[in-house]
């Protein structure tokens, strides 16, 4: 149930930033949006109170001290005093978090659907049964039935997903000019296929972190063909990643379908960033969440 509940805090803190989108002008449906806006305010703010002070600044240090290494000790020193006093701490906050417990998880269940056309369920769907999701979706309005998100959450329940070892569907998808992405680029090649999730690769460094991998993956690997996918319904969003993320010479593309496209439904990819290893034969060997550099060059690079 905790876990449950954090995460669809965070799925709520995102969609936050996303903004709601697809809100019909049924009077019921806003009344629900707007009955969910005040459920959410009202408990970011009481997760925000639970986040303890000596927390935060424990790893406000911490971070300091990865740009400081001449203060590292003494910074570090200081962080493990602030994360002690968080131990001490820690009973009376989870009593704090507990306490009408149920009574926010009933709020959260009852306008889950609701937000951002059935968003959160579609997004975390692994958390849940085929036939829990089912049951939420004929429990949940018209309008959300027949949203797109009601709609990819419905293909994703009645489709057999797929998985490591079986050949990979090709799909639609085009690049930053509308023009279709020729699949026959990637014959007779491994296709390292990266799927969204472009700003959790920098590993906490500056945006060119992918760039440079890639750069080193296409010399060490020339049989290897990098395809990025991102996540979004217009042109100008796909030439603003690649533009942030200097990706100008490798194939870039997207299905402009945000967060419903196959990869989502088929693929089961929700979390980003996602990796698909795909080898000449166009099997699919193996998927992993992020970059994982030591299985790409010691094992996917090596398959026969």
């Amino acid at each position: 149930m905790k876990s449950h509940l954090l995460l669809s805090l965070c799925v709520l803190l995102m969609s936050t930033a996303l903004g709601a989108q697809n809100i019909t002008s049924n009077a019921a449906y806003k009344s629900c949006m707007d009955s969910l806006i005040r459920v959410r305010s009202a408990l970011v703010e009481e997760w925000n109170a639970t986040i303890p002070p000596h927390f935060r600044e424990a790893m406000r240090l911490e971070k300091e001290a990865e740009s400081h290494p001449e203060h590292k000790d003494s910074l570090l020193a200081i962080a493990a005093k602030e994360r002690q006093t968080v131990q001490a701490l820690m009973p009376a906050l989870q009593q704090q978090m507990d306490d009408n417990q149920a009574e926010r998880q009933a709020l959260m269940d009852k306008y889950a659907l609701v937000f951002e056309d059935a968003f959160p369920y579609f997004r975390m769907r692994k958390q849940f049964s085929k036939d829990s999701l089912s049951i939420l979706l004929k429990k949940s309005s018209p309008e959300i039935q027949r949203s797109a998100r009601g709609k990819a959450l419905r293909k994703y329940i009645k489709k057999r997903q797929r998985g490591e070892g079986e050949p990979f569907r090709k799909f639609r998808c085009y690049n930053v000019n509308g023009e279709r992405f020729d699949w026959g680029l990637a014959k007779g090649k491994k296709v390292f296929l990266i799927h969204d999730g472009l700003w959790c690769m920098t590993h906490g460094m500056n945006n060119s972190a992918l760039r440079k991998y890639l750069y080193s993956l296409s010399e060490t690997a020339p049989n290897c063909l990098p395809l990025i996918v991102v996540d979004c319904e217009e042109k100008e969003e796909l030439l603003a990643a690649i533009e942030e993320y200097g990706l100008q010479e490798f194939c870039v593309v997207s299905e402009f379908n945000k967060d419903m496209g196959i990869l989502n439904w088929l693929y089961n990819d929700t979390t980003t960033p996602t990796c698909h290893h795909i080898d000449e034969k166009g099997i699919l060997v193996k998927t992993t969440e992020g970059v994982k550099q030591d299985y790409i060059e010691k094992e996917f690079l090596n398959i026969r």
